[in-house]
C-alpha cells in the first residue's frame, strides 16, 4: 500500500511538473512581452517632443515617414490641445494659443523667458532672431511676448478656415508645418525623432 502511495505521489508530482514546464515553453514562444505603461509628456525639454512623448500608436519599425493625415491620427490621442484650450470649449483663441507658446519656450517655468530659451525657441521655431526683449534686460516678460508673438503670423496661418478659432485638426497641421523643415510634406524621423 505504501509502494502505491509512493508511486501515486511521484505521477502528481512529475504531471504538476510536466504542466508547468510545458505551459513555460508554450508561453515563450520567442517573443518579448512588454506591460502597458503611462506616458506622461513635458511640452518643456529641451531635447524637443519625440514620438513617444506624444504617445504614439504607430508601429514605427515599419514607418519612417508621417503625412499630414498619419500625424493627425498619431498626434490627437495627446492632450496637448486640450492643455492649451484652457476654457475647454474646443477651440484655441489667440490669447490661448500665445500664452501656451510664451509656456513652452519659458523651459524653467519662471514667467519670464531668459537668453536661453530664447535661443532654443529661435532655433526649435525656426523664428527670426529679432529680439523682442524691449527694455533690453535679458528676459522676455509676458508684456514683451505678447507685444512680439504676433509678428510670427502664426495664428492666422493656423487659423485655416479664417473664423478667428483654431480648431483640433488646424492646431495639428500647425504642429506639422513647424516639425516639417525640410517643407517636403511629410515628416520624417529626424522631424519627428524617436
Amino acid at each position: 500500500m505504501e509502494r502505491r502511495e509512493t508511486n501515486a505521489l511521484k505521477v502528481i508530482v512529475n504531471g504538476i511538473s510536466l504542466f508547468l514546464m510545458t505551459g513555460m515553453v508554450a508561453c515563450y514562444g520567442g517573443r518579448e512581452v512588454v506591460e502597458d505603461e503611462v506616458v506622461t509628456y513635458d511640452l518643456n525639454k529641451p531635447e524637443g517632443v519625440t514620438v513617444d512623448d506624444v504617445g504614439a500608436t504607430v508601429d514605427v519599425s515599419t514607418v519612417d515617414t508621417w503625412d499630414r493625415d498619419e500625424f493627425y491620427t498619431t498626434f490627437i490621442p495627446t492632450n496637448y490641445y486640450e492643455d492649451w484650450d484652457v476654457n475647454d470649449d474646443s477651440f484655441l483663441n489667440e490669447d490661448e494659443f500665445a500664452a501656451s507658446f510664451f509656456q513652452i519656450w519659458d523651459t524653467d517655468n519662471d514667467g519670464m523667458i531668459e537668453d536661453i530659451e530664447w535661443n532654443a525657441a529661435v532655433t526649435d521655431y525656426g523664428l527670426d532672431e529679432t529680439d523682442w526683449d524691449i527694455d533690453g534686460d535679458g528676459y522676455i516678460e509676458p508684456t514683451e511676448f505678447n507685444t512680439g508673438f504676433p509678428d510670427t503670423g502664426w495664428y492666422e496661418a493656423w487659423d485655416t478656415d479664417g473664423d478667428g478659432l483654431i480648431e483640433l485638426r488646424e492646431y495639428t497641421d500647425g504642429v506639422f508645418t513647424i516639425w516639417d523643415k525640410d517643407d517636403d510634406g511629410v515628416l520624417d524621423t529626424t522631424e519627428y525623432a524617436l
